[in-house]
């Protein structure tokens, strides 16, 4: 494949995931986990619809069987340091430890109520597809230098991936931008829309304070 053409196959794959993907609640048992296809995947949790992790594996159906265990899924630890780490007992998580039982219970609960699921399955390109939208949307509680993830810290390279990375806010795109969010877009939306990854969309709305003035 040129060049090109890996670019297309790659901006298909994105397309379909954020877009066109279903958004599966989430189900924390074992039958819930065993209705996933045992095939390879990438695939993206929103937390109240805005997309806060990315990931690709061997098995989709393994993958969500992890979940059900904090020593096994880096999101559900992420989510409890997130949200957990002011309560009295709490210890932090790790990949030989979980939460004390009662934050899992919350944990558990938050992920029911508020996270949605969406996968597409794809056999070639999964750890390109997962890295190029890490770069672009910089979801929160996936890990900073993810193992093999090719790091870019030129402006140039940066661009390659976010078009207008590095590049001054006019006053059309803020106002563009104060429109839009006032329309709901998600974080993925305007990723895309902008040509900035998720953490500098995060952060012009704070900086606007669109969410002080419109809420959301």
């Amino acid at each position: 494949m040129t060049k090109t053409e890996i670019e297309e196959y790659l901006l298909k794959l994105e397309h379909k995931l954020i877009i066109e993907s279903e958004r599966k609640t989430i189900e924390l048992t074992r039958d819930w986990a065993n209705s996933f296809p045992n095939q390879s995947a990438v695939y993206l949790f929103r937390e109240d619809g805005e997309i806060c992790y990315v990931g690709e594996t061997g098995s989709i159906r393994g993958r969500m069987n992890d979940i059900l265990n904090t020593k096994n899924h880096t999101v559900r630890r992420n989510l409890g340091n997130s949200y957990y780490s002011d309560y009295p007992n709490y210890e932090k998580a790790t990949s030989k430890k979980s939460f004390t039982d009662e934050i899992e219970l919350m944990l558990n609960d938050r992920i029911q109520k508020h996270l949605t699921l969406s996968y597409i399955l794809v056999d070639l390109g999964r750890k390109e597809l997962e890295e190029r939208l890490y770069a672009k949307l910089n979801p929160k509680y996936s890990l900073k230098g993810k193992r093999g993830a090719v790091k870019a810290y030129s402006k140039a390279l940066k661009q390659a991936k976010n078009k207008n990375a590095y590049e001054r806010w006019t006053t059309e795109s803020d106002e563009q931008l104060e429109k839009l969010f006032c329309e709901g877009k998600t974080t993925a939306e305007l990723s895309l829309t902008f040509g900035r990854n998720g953490g500098a969309i995060r952060s012009r709305i704070k900086k606007l304070e669109l969410k002080e003035k419109y809420g959301g």
